[in-house]
């Protein structure tokens, strides 16, 4: 990455002011993390983090008008003031690199868990209750109090957090037990929470104990604010304490790998959620503390994302690099291969776990709350292959159809037809206030939606696939624009893990934004099938 430069964007800095505690950057679109930036000067930089006791550090951010506040002695805030329009504000993913290079060669024992959980509830309870979890859910806890090490794999809408990790944390909680919960990115962890602290406040458990490290979103700080781990005026605030006092202490793995006091802490179960979505060289190092580590995640949505080619990871003198193209799901096999790490084939031929996972204790749930039977059905027909369920009703599932409007020009990519149908689509659905997004493939499509109607930018709703990880919306727009190979084609599975990252996207409804005759010419496609039980759209508000 330092030798192509990547990974390192500069931020546009719209002003800069200064105030009490430091200064204030007004900046010029929303920032992707608050996790990994850097303020630059002509001549030195400052990283700067939220909790940290450098110099200067991050007092807040407003998503809504996009300032960032840092808080810094008044000397340095003078000093910097004085050059402010040398300033630079750099998003560098290469310091998250960094952090993973650093816990490695600090040289820690790592080891597959070996201990199962010492704490053993009464699982049988649960039966009791007024909704209580089905069996498949029953196992799942069970196996995660009996297994050092194991796997809760279930499609969207299974119960994986809603049901089996909210009861794994609820038994936590009522022991007084301190466990961690990490996700690969912030969407993923603050979706994750929004579940568990709502239906945990739900079922009469307290939910005061749960800290979530690092920069909130703005949503996320307005609806769980005691839950936020936020610097505020006050600087008396004894963070040290807000650690100690936490049950339930939530973090990015990239927090975790960079914050050394974390790794003091006796935690007494580490939980991964998108667990197929986290990269192996980044949970590894939770087998450093021999504590029960339990994964939850789909394998059949999108793998971790490498940019290096097979020929760059072979040439790499950090032979630790290789493990970036793989997912968490192999820990238990590289513990298995660790003696031939350093060989050139380091797993076999492929790093996605495509039917089963290479793990012994798996516990798969087939049932699912978010799809119909409809959409169950062609899922389980094409993806996962293990009787998936859906509920006894038929997901909303529509196609506008624009294979009668006029041609237009033929765009790389992109279709000016579906992007405006979109753009009309979406004004129905802000204007009934709706929670939607707009899902595409392919960037040049988003781009030119955004083109259509810049308004949209404002609202944060169109995504492509792969951005859209992580996050939950009632209703999904889809543009599928073209049958694409790498991106669309469910011949690829990759490209059809993607779809199926799309879709799962949908708490409510599907809606296909497309040439319903040209999807229907192409043959056992996912997409084809899906067009062709979908319904011809009508107005839903």
């Amino acid at each position: 990455m330092q030798t192509y430069d990547k990974g390192l964007e500069i931020v546009k800095i719209r002003n800069i002011s200064k105030d009490i505690f430091g200064l204030s950057l007004q900046l010029e679109y929303k920032l992707k993390s608050t996790e990994s930036l850097i303020l630059r000067t002509p001549t030195e930089e400052f990283i700067l983090e939220k909790e940290s006791e450098e110099a200067m550090s991050i007092l807040s951010y407003d998503e809504k008008s996009k300032v960032l506040s840092l808080s810094m002695e008044e000397r340095l805030c003078k000093k910097l003031f004085a050059q402010k329009e040398s300033l630079q504000l750099i998003s560098d993913l290469k310091f998250l690199v960094v952090n993973v290079m650093n816990f490695y060669l600090q040289e820690h024992t790592l080891k597959l868990p070996t201990i199962p959980p010492l704490l053993k509830p009464d699982i049988e309870s649960l039966k009791d209750l007024p909704t209580p979890p089905h069996l498949e859910q029953l196992n799942a806890l069970k196996g995660i109090f009996e297994s050092p090490f194991c796997y809760v794999w279930g499609a969207a809408g299974s119960g994986k957090t809603k049901v089996v990790l909210l009861h794994a944390l609820a038994f936590y909680l009522k022991a007084n037990c301190k466990v961690a919960i990490l996700a690969p990115t912030n969407n993923a962890l603050e979706q994750c929470l929004t579940t568990l602290i709502a239906n945990l406040d739900a079922i009469g458990i307290e939910t005061c104990k749960i800290l979530r490290l690092g920069t909130p979103s703005q949503r996320f700080a307005e609806n769980f604010p005691k839950n936020c781990d936020l610097l505020l005026e006050n600087k008396a605030i004894d963070y040290k304490k807000s650690l100690q006092d936490s049950l339930v202490i939530a973090m990015t793995l990239d927090t975790f790998l960079r914050r050394n006091d974390l790794h003091t802490i006796d935690f007494k179960h580490f939980f991964i959620d998108e667990a197929g979505f986290a990269p192996l060289i980044k949970t590894l190092p939770l087998c450093a503390f021999n504590k029960p580590i339990t994964l939850l995640g789909d394998h059949k949505q999108l793998q971790p994302v490498c940019i290096l080619s097979s020929a760059h990871l072979k040439e790499s003198q950090w032979k630790p690099s290789r493990l970036w193209q793989y997912s968490s799901l192999f820990m238990e096999k590289f513990f298995k291969i660790q003696r031939n790490f350093e060989e050139e084939n380091l797993f076999l031929d492929s790093t996605s776990p495509s039917e089963n996972p290479p793990i012994s204790q798996v516990f798969t749930l087939t049932q699912t709350y978010r799809y119909g039977n409809n959409l169950a059905h062609l899922l389980n027909t094409y993806i996962y292959k293990n009787n998936l369920q859906g509920l006894n009703t038929k997901t909303y599932l529509h196609c506008l159809d624009i294979s009668q409007m006029p041609k237009t020009q033929p765009l790389d990519k992109a279709n000016y037809n579906e992007a405006l149908q979109c753009c009309n689509l979406a004004r129905e659905f802000l204007n009934a206030h709706q929670d939607f997004a707009i899902l595409t493939p392919f960037v040049n499509q988003r781009q030119l939606i955004l083109k259509t109607m810049p308004a949209l930018y404002k609202e944060e709703c169109v995504w492509t696939i792969h951005s859209s990880q992580g996050q939950e919306f009632d209703y999904v727009l889809f543009s599928p624009v073209i049958l694409h190979y790498h991106l669309n084609d469910s011949s690829n599975q990759k490209a059809l893990f993607a779809l199926n990252v799309a879709f799962s996207r949908a708490k409510k409804g599907i809606i296909l934004i497309c040439d319903k005759t040209y999807w229907l010419r192409q043959k056992n496609q996912f997409l084809s099938q899906l067009v062709q039980i979908a319904k011809p759209y009508n107005k839903i508000f």
